[in-house]
């Protein structure tokens, strides 16, 4: 009852959206509410999800789920988050983009930090983490907590005027139909600007402050490829050294390194991981391997308007110098690798 009908693993009949190995898929789960997910194991060795404003927890191992349930906190309001982490004992951290007032301006998002102190039963009210001025979000499921106890939240900043959420400076790239202008702006058109920091706390989120070495953007040469970076992802290879993706507007996923547990990064450089304007995830599996996971797309289907119509998945055996083992979780092409083209818009 778990698996979709999308594929039958007892047989060989499939639809038009390739997995790579569908017969070894566990589970699969459609959801119908929030695209952003966070995921915890928990001190009992259960999970704790949450999805917007929506709780569950499984006990094995994430093939079955709870029913969906609701925290309020001792204001009464809903509690919502988009990343979660264990702390000390049974406690569980959580972030979120939250919206509010701005000093002399409406609504602005920023990053938010709550705890529970009882395996995510109950939680505390959230403490702002960015300032009032600049629009701050993150990428779901992205706070970690390293082997030193240090918790790292990547996130990024909007940049330039109109930067506020949902505020897209124009103009609306588009085009004349019949003499009536059509927009064809899209989440894959971004015009904004932003760069990617990190916040981090060493006392399990009582207190925050950012790297030690400013934001995160693509600059490759002066004067040539320049590109916003937002929605990073970070891993511990090993202890102390933490390994980021970023997102860009320049084809590829980026990376950039940690040798000082977060405090400072390398400039951002290019991996060999395809993609368009879309984030990709990394964790680091229990052999010590990296498993990314990202929409891949090549210049190409890019030109053909396909723009994230395959979610892949790749491994890199050597801590991020070399991507192999690509697959499709789910794709409208058969293709498991493309080719990177060169770094362009």
């Amino acid at each position: 009852s778990e698996l979709p009908h999308r594929f039958n693993p007892e047989g060989d009949e499939m639809s038009n959206v390739p997995m790579t190995r569908p017969e070894e898929a566990l589970a699969m789960h459609d959801i119908t509410h929030h695209y952003a997910c966070g995921y915890v194991e928990r001190a009992d060795g259960s999970i704790l999800k949450i999805s917007g404003t929506k709780f569950t927890t499984s006990d094995d191992g994430g093939i079955t789920w709870s029913d969906y349930y609701e925290c309020r906190d001792s204001n009464g309001e809903l509690v919502q988050g988009r990343s979660l982490a264990r702390l000390e004992g049974n406690a569980i951290g959580m972030t979120n983009c939250d919206h509010l007032p701005s000093e002399g301006q409406g609504a602005k998002v920023c990053e938010t930090f709550r705890r529970s102190e009882d395996g995510g039963k109950t939680w505390g009210l959230p403490l702002r983490l960015s300032p009032d001025f600049i629009t701050v979000g993150d990428y779901h499921d992205t706070m970690i907590r390293t082997s030193s106890g240090r918790l790292v939240v990547p996130v990024y900043c909007s940049l330039g005027q109109g930067s506020a959420a949902n505020d897209i400076p124009g103009p609306w790239p588009g085009k004349l139909v019949r003499g009536q202008w059509v927009s064809t702006n899209a989440h894959f058109f971004d015009m904004g600007f932003s760069c990617s920091f990190v916040y981090i706390s060493d006392d399990d989120g009582a207190t925050w402050q950012t790297n030690k070495d400013g934001e995160l953007l693509v600059y490759l040469d002066y004067g040539t490829v320049v590109s916003y970076t937002n929605e990073p992802s970070v891993t511990e290879v090993e202890p102390g050294t933490l390994l980021m993706l970023l997102r860009t507007g320049v084809g590829r996923l980026f990376q950039a390194w940690s040798f000082d547990n977060g405090d400072t990064w390398t400039r951002p450089e290019p991996t060999s991981l395809a993609t368009s304007t879309a984030p990709g995830q990394i964790r680091t599996l229990p052999n010590g391997h990296l498993l990314a996971v990202w929409n891949q797309q090549g210049p190409d289907e890019i030109r053909r308007g396909y723009h994230r119509s395959r979610i892949s998945t790749a491994i890199s055996r050597n801590g991020g110098s070399v991507w192999e083992f690509f697959q499709n979780v789910t794709s409208l092409h058969e293709e498991t690798r493309v080719e990177p083209g060169p770094i362009e818009p």
